[in-house]
């Protein structure tokens, strides 16, 4: 006989978000994958839908703490400034160019806990940063003779991964997405 499953509470779905952050902080989940999985922890109605999302993480007592991880500071002149794949972002970071562009993906990027601060410059050049959908982005960038378009990342699940964009350009476009323009047309062309 099947027994209903029994409704999560509030308290359970944040000890839930906690865990999937520790296991970000600790390299075991990519940025997606903890916006992923924190959007399913906030819509969650049973605790079997939370032992689904972190029945693959350990659990401990002690959250443990983030990895030290020393804040990047990157310049560039006449060039762009580019950062995308599996890498570790760091609470802290700077990425200066001049005449040449700023682009971070961080779409399979891992995060030391649920939060970090990118402060990215550029005279002549645009700041590109995709991040993963689910994320949290505070834009707080500048554009003298230039577009800001914040297509994503304006509102996202309680506990949500944070990113706050400080800096800003002259004479270029701070974007922020989640798909770069060749993705979102394969995905047109392929129907999904």
């Amino acid at each position: 006989m099947d027994r209903p499953e029994v409704r999560a509470s509030d308290a359970e779905r944040e000890r839930a978000v906690v865990l999937l952050r520790d296991a970000a902080g600790e390299g075991r989940l990519t940025f997606e994958e903890l916006a992923d999985r924190i959007d399913v922890a906030a819509a969650a109605r049973t605790q079997g839908e939370l032992e689904r999302i972190t029945s693959d993480l350990p659990v401990r007592a002690a959250p443990a703490p983030p990895p030290d991880i020393a804040p990047v500071a990157t310049k560039s002149v006449f060039g762009d400034v580019k950062r995308s794949g599996a890498w570790v972002v760091p609470a802290n970071s700077a990425w200066r160019t001049v005449f040449g562009d700023v682009v971070l993906d961080l779409r399979e990027a891992r995060v030391p806990g649920g939060e970090v601060t990118i402060d990215a410059n550029t005279v002549f050049g645009d700041i590109d940063l995709l991040v993963p959908e689910g994320v949290v982005v505070d834009v707080r960038s500048r554009t003298f003779f230039g577009d800001l378009r914040h297509e994503t990342g304006q509102a996202g699940p309680p506990g949500a991964p944070r990113i706050r964009l400080e800096g800003g350009t002259v004479f270029g476009d701070v974007k922020v997405r989640s798909r770069r323009l060749h993705e979102k047309l394969a995905r047109r062309l392929l129907g999904r």
